[in-house]
């Protein structure tokens, strides 16, 4: 007995193991047009997400995300009434207290150098200093002190990987000390206590080497490798004292979907749940009232789509729920049979997936990436007998059984 209490507890932890690092909800999609290579960033409670590249057009346009009630609304598109010619993508973005940076990036002109500052508060833009460093464009940013900082990137010469520091009480760039990896683009970036850690990207070949900088005295120090695939154009947000990084295009020549956190404590990247969406890269990334936000993108098409991250929730209810949920009616089937489930589940799953198999087990219907928590099975030419179902969702068996077909 007491052999069979062991075994018991420790298959329960083991279950509870695997859902211990987070899940991913779907939200409301952006309401602009799909895109990739666009800024993200978060000022206060609020949230913004404008230009990039919407397969037809480099875009200037912006939207709010008010996380409240998970609503977008458009702002004041980059430049405002007269920024005509603006639109972009591969821009960097920066914040400083209550205020938004865009720097550079590529559009009308593929490498450019302006600076431009977002007020929330009076939804305006104004022009500032020009980007000190060469015009550029897939440059990484970030912030520290109340300095914002670009570094690494592309210009007409090639892959960089200078550091300049914009003071916004003075206006002016100043130079800093070089990002010691190699030059690149499509680095990642994020800050934790006013120190920043610079990583991934691609010179040539894909990168996973990370870097910690900090602006006191000017200095890198190298710190552990990213943890996942070498990679480029990933995304990241920033949650307590952890980063958090994934997707990207990476050395098997695939978007990916993984996202792994670093532990600034012990200089250690941990894997946690996937991205809910489809793996791609080039997508945005923020964080909000303790959750961390993944948008945009491409996955072979640009993307509009938004996932939350709960960083506390470990998926064991909404599997649970989408499980006890699941209706498969009427069967035995005539001529066409409906399943049901939990419409919830929908924002709590990237991929639902029904799957019918003959008595021999081949796969004689599948629909994928199911998008209604109600949807019709036809018979069309199946044969009378029995028939073995399956719902999966990301990769998990919800719910098996038999389908009788008279």
């Amino acid at each position: 007995m007491k052999k069979k209490i062991i075994f018991s507890v420790i298959i329960s932890f083991a279950v509870l193991s695997s859902f211990s690092q987070g899940w991913w909800y779907r939200v409301s999609d952006v309401n602009l047009s799909a895109r990739t290579a666009a800024v993200g960033f978060a000022i206060g409670s609020g949230a913004f997400v404008g230009t990039g590249f919407d397969s037809s057009s480099y875009r200037r346009n912006f939207s709010s995300y008010n996380s409240t009630n998970d609503t977008w609304n458009q702002i004041q598109s980059m430049g405002g009434s007269t920024g005509s010619g603006l639109g972009r993508n591969s821009a960097a973005a920066f914040v400083i207290g209550n205020k938004a940076y865009i720097v550079g990036g590529q559009g009308s002109n593929p490498f450019m150098n302006d600076t431009w500052e977002y007020n929330p508060t009076s939804d305006s833009w104004s022009q500032k200093a020009n980007f000190a460093g060469s015009p550029r464009r897939a440059a990484a940013a970030f912030t520290a002190n109340n300095m914002g900082y670009i570094t690494c990137g592309q210009d007409a010469n090639g892959f960089k990987n200078d550091l300049w520091m914009f003071d916004p009480s003075a206006n002016s760039w100043t130079s800093k000390a070089a990002f010691p990896g190699t030059p690149r683009r499509l680095p990642v970036a994020f800050t934790i206590n006013n120190w920043a850690y610079v990583g991934t990207g691609d010179d040539g070949a894909f990168k996973k080497d990370f870097y910690k900088y900090i602006p006191t005295i000017n200095s890198w120090t190298p710190i552990a490798d990213y943890g996942g695939t070498a990679r480029y154009g990933a995304t990241a947000f920033i949650l307590g004292t952890d980063g958090f990084v994934g997707t990207g295009y990476d050395n098997t020549l695939t978007n990916r979907k993984d996202f792994w956190k670093y532990t600034t404590a012990n200089n250690t990247w941990t894997a946690i749940t996937n991205f809910g969406g489809t793996g791609r890269s080039n997508a945005v990334g923020f964080a909000v009232g303790g959750y961390g936000y993944v948008g945009t993108g491409y996955d072979s098409l640009p993307e509009k789509d938004f996932w939350k991250y709960d960083p506390l929730s470990n998926g064991i209810e909404e599997t649970e729920k989408l499980r006890s949920s699941v209706k498969l009616y009427p069967n035995p089937m005539h001529s066409s049979s409906h399943l049901e489930f939990d419409p919830e589940s929908l924002k709590a799953f990237g991929n639902i997936s029904f799957h019918l198999y003959d008595i021999t087990g081949k796969e004689i219907k599948t629909t994928d990436h199911i998008n209604t928590s109600s949807f019709q099975i036809e018979r069309m030419n199946m044969s009378k007998g029995l028939y073995v179902y399956k719902l999966i969702a990301d990769d998990k068996l919800i719910s098996s059984g038999k389908l009788m077909v008279e």
